[in-house]
């Protein structure tokens, strides 16, 4: 099917959730399924071992948000995965320590169940989306619910996502968007990082930056953190307004597709 064909078909969904009541052609499709792709989230998982590491405990969320930022890099493809049957299970055994498993636990709507572990961490999701197809381009909102418990000090982190957007589905090239509010909340201690992920703007101005704070308790703002999604992060201390400190340096905390400093 060419993708004149495959407008002609999807003109009529045009405003309609595409998840599960709409059979997509196979030519936006990759050789995956939703469970496999759903494991690469532990690509960066050394961050989130540095986390369960830190003594500083704003510091470990630095990291931990680190590593979940880290996660649009390895979704960054733009082809869909194939629905997993019900039922369907993936098992990821020893990579890097790590042991994960997924399952396909309800089909309409589609929804998976993940858990990952290591020394360090336990981490826990559901996968469940909600889209909106917009024509060339569909909204792609995250409704479930993803945990991780840092084992030395059994620390709780609850995590959402911000939405993503897939440009061009059908006329031009296809290429992902993440825009709007990342909030990853200490739930032991209230503490939270809450980063802003830059919509694209004409001619990929501002594509792939993110900036942010981490949050104490009292919701003041303590360490400041910015980069970009596909490239690294870097923090600096900052006062309660949110500036940085005098005399204190940007550090890079983790470099996207290579080794963390």
């Amino acid at each position: 099917m060419d993708r004149n064909s495959y407008w002609k078909i999807m003109q009529k969904y045009i405003g309609s959730d595409v998840t599960s009541l709409v059979s997509l052609p196979v030519l936006i499709c990759e050789p995956m399924t939703n469970l496999q792709k759903m494991a690469e989230i532990m690509e960066y998982s050394h961050l989130l071992d540095r986390a369960d590491e830190c003594e500083d405990p704003y510091m470990q969320m630095v990291y931990a948000s680190s590593w979940a930022v880290s996660v649009f890099y390895a979704f960054r493809r733009a082809w869909k995965p194939f629905n997993p049957i019900l039922g369907e299970t993936y098992e990821m055994v020893n990579h890097g320590g790590i042991t994960f498993i997924a399952e396909q636990v309800c089909h309409h709507p589609p929804i998976g169940a993940g858990h990952a572990e290591n020394e360090h961490f336990v981490y826990e999701v559901t996968s469940k989306i909600k889209t909106k197809f917009l024509g060339n381009s569909v909204d792609i909102y995250p409704m479930g619910r993803t945990c991780v418990t840092l084992k030395r000090k059994g620390v709780v982190l609850d995590l959402v996502p911000p939405p993503t957007k897939a440009n061009n589905l059908i006329f031009g090239r296809t290429w992902i968007d993440n825009a709007g509010e990342m909030i990853m909340t200490n739930v032991t201690t209230g503490d939270k990082v809450v980063l802003y992920f830059q919509p694209c703007g004409w001619f990929g101005a501002n594509r792939y930056e993110v900036d942010g704070y981490v949050y104490n308790a009292s919701e003041e703002p303590k360490i400041l953190i910015t980069g970009k999604w596909n490239e690294s992060l870097s923090c600096q201390p900052c006062d309660k307004e949110g500036e940085p400190i005098p005399g204190s340096e940007l550090k890079e905390v983790s470099i996207i597709n290579s080794f963390f400093l």
